[in-house]
């Protein structure tokens, strides 16, 4: 929380804050983490009122909770004190029940959201982006700190005698079951049928070789991932995350090409000259063909590599990005 006297803070209302395992949690807690290096930072969450939760570097403080999880009523819900006047507001999902909070409490404030409101609402809002290529094409781009551990590319995953594959990071929701492959994964095995298909799903790696299940291996930690990734010949991410494509980022940090779908947030990574785009079954196949070619991986290497150890590798270009996006480097625009 701020300190009495401060004269600057950034308030963050989130709800998937103690969600770990979604991308806009990830996000927000790095922008969190950049955030509180040039202002005091409070975290506010629906959850039960009572005294702060300790969560890491940071105090969560409970607004209470309405139905399902969400934000309580305005009138109800717990406000943290002693913030100062020029406070940034930042939201993680912006829905209409943490926007009635706001207005209650900070009217007419600038909110800044992760996610994008949908529809546009009266009030001033402004989404934060996180993809493109920053100070070129997209300048209001803040980026963020991808990290990974270079240390998963010296060892292959434990789980598998074979390196060059192609992984393929899965669309399918749902119960988990690995048999049979989702469409695009048996066009893939049925076009390559003397190449090994890894499908990282709900937490496994199915290793499919002509159209035949070979094996399935646990994927317990984010290290298991990334040495899949890292010993990849490519990464086809069939369902990009919505903000930045996390794990496209830590591929090409990796030096592994991505074939991503065209319309998807991983795009700006694939254009950026790390992968190919595609729209579907023949391009993404051809895709994969070309990447065959040795001198068309290591240029896609190479040049993927360098763009995201810019762009998502550099932990104080990110803290001075956020700064300038939330006003708490320069004076306050309010």
């Amino acid at each position: 929380m701020s300190e009495p006297g401060t004269d600057r803070a950034t308030l963050f209302l989130s709800r998937t804050w103690k969600r770990p395992g979604t991308e806009l949690s990830f996000v927000t807690r790095a922008l969190a983490g950049a955030a509180s290096r040039t202002s005091p930072v409070t975290v506010l969450v629906p959850s039960a009122a009572g005294p702060p939760e300790p969560d890491g570097a940071f105090d969560l403080i409970g607004a209470g909770v309405g139905p399902e999880g969400s934000w309580p009523a305005a009138t109800d819900a717990v406000w943290p004190g002693r913030l100062p006047a020029e406070t940034t507001i930042v939201v993680d999902e912006p829905d209409p029940a943490v926007l009635a909070l706001l207005d209650f409490h900070a009217p007419g404030r600038l909110v800044h959201t992760i996610m994008p409101m949908d529809p546009p609402v009266p009030r001033p809002l402004r989404h934060l982006r996180f993809t493109g290529s920053p100070g070129s094409d997209a300048p209001d781009v803040i980026g963020l700190h991808v990290p990974i551990n270079p240390l998963a590319a010296t060892h292959r995953h434990n789980g598998l005698g074979f390196t060059g594959y192609l992984l393929v990071l899965s669309d399918r929701v749902g119960p988990p079951d690995v048999s049979p492959p989702t469409p695009m994964v048996a066009w893939l095995t049925a076009r390559f049928p003397d190449k090994e298909v890894v499908v990282v799903e709900d937490a496994t790696a199915a290793v499919w070789r002509g159209r035949v299940l070979r094996g399935i291996v646990d994927v317990y930690t984010r290290t298991d991932l990334w040495r899949l990734v890292a010993h990849a010949r490519v990464t086809i991410d069939l369902a990009p995350g919505p903000l930045i494509a996390r794990e496209c980022v830590e591929s090409l940090r990796f030096g592994t090409p991505i074939l991503v779908p065209e319309e998807s947030a991983a795009r700006p990574h694939a254009d950026a000259g790390g992968g190919m785009t595609f729209s579907g079954y023949p391009e993404l196949l051809t895709g994969v063909a070309h990447l065959f070619d040795e001198s068309v991986r290591a240029s896609m290497s190479s040049r993927g590599r360098s763009y995201a150890d810019s762009h998502y590798g550099d932990q104080q270009a990110f803290v001075d990005s956020v700064g300038r996006a939330l006003g708490t480097s320069v004076p306050s625009r309010w």
